[in-house]
């Protein structure tokens, strides 16, 4: 997923909906969009959910 690929770098091994809202730089009234962006990467195999708000990268 080329968006996934474009910000991985600049994610934490493990990080919140917050995080991904700081790193893509948009509003953070978006938040239902970035947990479909969420779904989406979990989805493909990119991220796994630890709790509500919190995400952990999967190394391949």
């Amino acid at each position: 997923m080329g968006l996934y690929n474009n910000i991985k770098s600049d994610l934490p091994k493990q990080f919140s909906v917050f995080q991904l809202i700081s790193v893509l730089g948009i509003d953070t009234q978006k938040v239902r969009e970035v947990r479909n962006l969420l779904k989406q990467f979990h989805k493909q195999g990119y991220i796994k959910r630890i709790s509500k708000n919190m995400y952990e990268k999967i190394e391949n």
